[in-house]
């Protein structure tokens, strides 16, 4: 929900960028400013994910659906994910770790994003209008400050700065 919130407020204040424009300098309705017809820039959004799979990544089924209704809303969305190593690998039909196994969390998220994905280390705030962590487990496990820390000071600093 502060996701729609984030992109109604950009539309909003997008809106207002219009007043220059508008015959007789009259700036469109709130109203009008969230109708399709009415021209704006895209939304331009950070999809960070925490790898593949519910309980070591990022939950399939909440990406997806992200990424559909950005797509449907015109937005512009870039994927991220860390290039650290996973805490730990589960099979998802035992629903426990698998043993002596090792993945990495960007590796992983490709599957989500199709290849085309960058390392979070490249995420700026400052090109996006807004930052999305879908659920899953992964969140926690892979994208906490102490999997960061370990694995790259650099990442946790950016993720942090993002956050």
């Amino acid at each position: 929900m502060a996701a729609v919130r984030v992109l109604v407020a950009s539309r909003l204040a997008a809106a207002s960028a219009f007043t220059s424009l508008s015959p007789g300098g009259r700036t469109p309705s709130q109203r009008a400013a969230l109708h399709l017809s009415v021209p704006r820039p895209a939304a331009r959004v950070a999809l960070v994910l925490s790898g593949c799979g519910v309980y070591d990544g990022t939950e399939i089924h909440e990406a997806s659906a992200i990424l559909v209704h950005l797509s449907r809303g015109g937005a512009e969305v870039q994927i991220f994910a860390p290039d650290v190593p996973q805490m730990h690998v589960i099979d998802h039909t035992k629903g426990q770790p698998s043993e002596g196994e090792s993945r990495n969390v960007l590796t992983e998220s490709a599957r989500i994003a199709r290849g085309k994905i960058t390392d979070l280390a490249n995420l700026s705030a400052a090109n996006h209008d807004a930052a999305i962590f879908p659920g899953g487990f992964g969140a926690a496990k892979n994208l906490d400050s102490v999997s960061l820390w370990t694995s790259s000071l650099w990442n946790c600093e950016r993720y942090m700065s993002v956050m």
